[in-house]
C-alpha cells in the first residue's frame, strides 16, 4: 500500500501528466516537488484577480494529475484504499475551485469573448506601447505587440485552451502556439525554454508555458513577441487592446496600460 501511494505522490509532483506514461514507468519517475506559482508582477501587488487566475490554473493542474493517477490505479485490484484518499483530494480541489469560480474572473477579459484571462509574462523591464503595424527590417510590418523582460521570467497562457505546437525559426527562434477556448490563436515568439507539452494538451489560463528569451532574430534583447488572431486563424490583429485590458485589469489607465509606475522608460 505504501508503494501504491507513492506511485500517486510521483504522479502528483511531476509536471502535466502524459498519457502514454506506463504504470511501471511512473513507478520509475523520481519525485520532484510541485513549483510554486507566483503572482504575476506586472499587477500591482494588491491584485485579487489575478492571483485568483494564477490559483485556479494551480487548482486545475492538480485536479489533472489526480485524475491521471486514479485511471492509472483503476484496473489494479489492490487499490481501493489509495483510490479513495485520491477520490477525497480530488472533491477538496474541487470545493477550492468552486470558492474561485465564485468571483469575478470575467471582467478584464469579457468584451474579449474570453472567459478567464491573465497578463502573459510575470515582469516586464520596460513599459509596452501599441507597436502594431510599425515597419521592421526587409521591408516586413510588425504584426503584434513586444513585451520586454529579463530572461527567463515565466510566460503563462492567456486564456484556457490547448497547446497546438512549439517550432524553431530564423525570426521567431523558439515558439509556441495556442488555440484558446474561446477560438482565438496565440503566437508566442523568442523563448528560452518551453515548458513539456503534448500537442492538443490542455493548458489553463495562467499556467506557465515557458520563458522569456531572445531566440530568433531577437538576440541581446530579450522579449516575448506576441501575435493574436480572434477568429482562430492567421489573421493576425492587433493584441495591445487585449493586452491592456489584461495588464489594468479592466480599468486601462495610463499607468496600469503601460507599464508598472516604477518601470524603467
Amino acid at each position: 500500500m505504501i508503494a501504491l501511494a507513492l506511485v500517486a505522490a510521483a504522479v502528483l509532483a511531476i509536471g502535466a501528466p502524459q498519457p502514454s506514461l506506463s504504470a511501471d514507468e511512473v513507478e520509475n519517475t523520481q519525485i520532484v516537488a510541485l513549483a510554486p506559482t507566483s503572482a504575476g508582477a506586472p499587477f500591482l501587488p494588491s491584485s485579487p484577480r489575478s492571483d485568483m487566475v494564477l490559483a485556479r490554473a494551480d487548482l486545475l493542474e492538480r485536479m489533472d494529475r489526480l485524475s491521471f493517477a486514479r485511471r492509472l490505479l483503476w484496473t489494479r485490484t489492490d487499490t481501493s484504499e489509495t483510490r479513495r484518499i485520491l477520490e477525497s483530494q480530488q472533491a477538496a480541489l474541487s470545493r477550492e475551485l468552486e470558492s474561485i469560480q465564485a468571483i469575478d474572473l470575467t471582467n478584464a477579459t469579457e468584451s474579449f469573448n474570453i472567459d478567464v484571462g491573465v497578463f502573459p509574462v510575470d515582469e516586464l523591464r520596460k513599459p509596452f506601447r501599441n507597436d502594431w503595424d510599425e515597419p521592421r527590417s526587409g521591408g516586413r510590418r510588425h504584426r503584434g505587440t513586444d513585451l520586454l523582460a529579463q530572461m527567463g521570467v515565466p510566460l503563462r497562457a492567456i486564456e484556457d485552451g490547448k497547446f497546438e505546437r512549439s517550432t524553431v525559426g530564423s525570426l521567431g527562434g523558439l515558439s509556441v502556439y495556442l488555440l484558446g477556448d474561446s477560438g482565438a490563436r496565440y503566437y508566442y515568439a523568442h523563448l528560452d525554454q518551453v515548458e513539456s507539452f503534448e500537442e492538443g494538451e490542455p493548458v489553463y489560463a495562467g499556467q506557465m508555458i515557458g520563458t522569456v528569451g531572445d531566440s530568433g532574430n531577437a538576440r541581446g534583447s530579450p522579449h516575448l513577441h506576441i501575435q493574436w488572431a480572434p477568429n482562430g486563424a492567421s489573421d493576425w490583429e492587433n493584441p495591445y487592446p487585449l493586452l491592456a485590458a489584461l495588464y489594468g485589469e479592466g480599468r486601462s489607465t495610463d499607468a496600469r496600460a503601460y507599464g508598472p509606475p516604477n518601470a524603467l522608460a
